[in-house]
């Protein structure tokens, strides 16, 4: 059994770097200048590729030190920096500091861990890799997905090993070394059995094992939304008592071996089936010719457009009418669950004083700070004052210096992606036929639409963290200079803004789709990538609002004649259909 793990490791390994070569490769001869002067016979260079392979080695020892070791060293920094705080404060309930940092390092690592499951489930998703090996080499798919797993869960436990001896230097207690490694798998098995028991369900049902990107928004929303508020428990001297802790801890544990079992009475055809519906590559064709455009196939078929709208404009608003669902389902469920919880944190706020202090000082409350609300005064409450609870001010600072975190959400409810894939197959890809739709005023006349369709359909959820952000702003104090609230929204519509005409500009400049809606554009890939890495980098630079709204003007109105001239310019000669 041993030597059948070794031997499919090695499969994958060889086949992952051969993948990413080609993949890189493509994406140089694809990109602009740099592209002409590759050959073709780069693909078949073997010195490169020995090269590249001893790069690959290279890089999965790299994840394992950054990834596995870094990730969880932060816990253990935050643990080590807290635990000083609290025994300076006498927060800790007399425990002594090693014990303080174990109960800090446990409940941290829970939470992240826990949330982790929430948001990646990536045994289940079938890689070009994956695809090659199934659908292709007739591998065994759950001996595939057990390979992966042994592999990827031998790499988290060595990493969590190196890291814990780093926290056991520093102070740490010895049982915190070991325990997290081994709760780490427990979590990571817990996972994978909730989703083979929610593919079991919808076996039952006779539906589609593909993962839910509606379920997955959710829970991407809420475990966004509530990062936060676990922050402020953790700094304001808040911890869950040890003897707690350890139950937690120990029910995870036995959930996570629950999983296990799970896992290994599964038979393959469930993995075979699970990877066949979460293809997210369409390189190869498979005997049941997996259709990725089917869920584009599902639109009206009529669609009656009122005024007089003619050319373009038509064709947009015809094209809004018959995907109006597609659209705008993500940016609606995003902005209904933002508003619920608005909604339940200001009940349980009112609730909480109801309880402490009765009904009629709570009407009165209730009323006077409605009335201050929109009259743009500030939060008014004698008897519960916030301006001493370091809870509030650290939710006031982040609600003045840091609206540029907003980019975050509003980018997970954006739709400007699935827009231009809906686009291109049931739009561009006819149209691109026509010699005059590939002319250079009708290609920035309809951008020029098709921008203003997306800053619309992506309106609600900019509204949604707008209110948000002031409802944080009013409940710690109110605006701090006439107009603040307004400011705040103009902030988010602006990121909104820059989101929406980023992908916009991508699609028309690379056009990565292929007929089968795969984006196979190693060169829009690699911009991506870039945009999102200086975008993690920029969200977390503190800005007050009044300096940020006029910085963030100017930069959108650049940033848009930029890629607006740049599409006008490329979009003629990039702009096409590809095989």
């Amino acid at each position: 059994m041993v030597n059948e793990f070794w031997k499919n490791l090695a499969k994958i390994i060889h086949l992952r770097s051969i993948i990413g070569y080609n993949g890189l490769v493509f994406a140089l001869k694809k990109t602009p200048v740099i592209g002409k002067l590759i050959p073709d016979r780069l693909y078949s260079t073997t010195f490169l590729k020995v090269i590249y392979w001893i790069f690959h080695i290279i890089v999965e020892v790299f994840k394992l030190f950054i990834g596995k070791i870094f990730g969880l060293g932060m816990i253990y920094l935050a643990a080590f920096l807290l635990s000083d705080q609290y025994i300076e404060h006498e927060l800790g309930g007399g425990m002594s500091r090693s014990a303080v940092y174990g109960n800090l390092g446990l409940f941290m690592f829970l939470l992240y861990a826990l949330c982790g499951i929430l948001i990646r489930v990536p045994y289940f998703n079938c890689t070009t890799e994956k695809e090659y090996l199934v659908f292709m080499l007739r591998m065994d798919a759950k001996k595939l997905n057990e390979t992966l797993i042994c592999y990827d869960l031998a790499k988290l436990f060595i990493g969590y090993v190196m890291a814990g001896i780093i926290a056991v230097i520093t102070g740490a207690p010895f049982w915190l070394w070991l325990g997290i490694p081994v709760l780490a798998l427990a979590v990571k098995f817990l996972g994978i059995g909730l989703q083979i028991l929610s593919f079991r369900l919808k076996i039952k049902l006779h539906k589609s094992l593909k993962i839910s990107t509606v379920a997955y928004l959710i829970r991407l929303t809420l475990v966004l939304l509530a990062g936060p508020f676990f922050i402020v428990f953790i700094a304001n001297g808040y911890f869950i008592p040890m003897p707690q802790l350890v139950i937690i801890t120990v029910l995870t544990v036995i959930a996570g071996i629950w999983g296990l079992m799970i896992f290994i009475k599964t038979d393959s055809n469930l993995h075979r089936r699970a990877l066949h519906d979460n293809i997210n590559k369409t390189e190869v064709k498979t005997t049941s010719q997996y259709d990725n455009t089917k869920s584009f196939k599902k639109i009206k078929a009529k669609g009656n457009i009122k005024g007089n709208k003619k050319g373009f404009d038509y064709l947009n608003a015809l094209f809004v009418k018959r995907h109006w669902t597609m659209l705008c389902m993500k940016p609606v469920i995003f902005t209904i669950i933002v508003v619920a919880v608005m909604i339940l944190l200001v009940a349980e706020f009112i609730y909480g004083y109801y309880s402490r202090f009765g009904s009629e000082n709570c009407w009165n409350m209730v009323i006077t700070n409605l009335v201050n609300l929109f009259t743009f005064r500030a939060f008014n409450d004698a008897l519960l004052p916030v301006g001493d609870d370091p809870a509030f001010e650290f939710l006031r600072y982040v609600a003045q210096f840091h609206l540029l975190g907003m980019l975050i959400p509003l980018s997970i409810a954006d739709n400007s992606f699935k827009s231009t894939q809906a686009m291109f197959i049931n739009c561009d890809n006819s149209l691109m036929t026509f010699s005059f739709f590939k002319q250079r005023e009708k290609i920035i006349r309809l951008f020029d639409i098709r921008l203003k369709q997306l800053i619309k359909i992506n309106i609600g959820p900019v509204i949604a963290i707008g209110a948000f952000a002031n409802l944080i702003l009013f409940v710690t104090g109110g605006q701090s200079y006439p107009g603040e609230y307004l400011v705040t929204f103009l902030a988010a519509f602006l990121l909104s803004v820059l989101t929406s005409v980023t992908w916009l500009a991508l699609y028309y400049l690379f056009q990565p789709f292929t007929t089968s809606v795969v984006a196979k554009s190693g060169a829009y890939r690699i911009t991506s990538i870039i945009i999102y890495s200086v975008a993690s980098i920029i969200v977390w630079i503190p800005l007050a609002s009044y300096i940020l709204v006029p910085v963030l003007l100017v930069f959108a109105a650049g940033y848009v004649f930029f890629l607006r001239n740049r599409v006008n310019k490329l979009a003629p000669k990039t702009w096409k259909i590809k095989a």
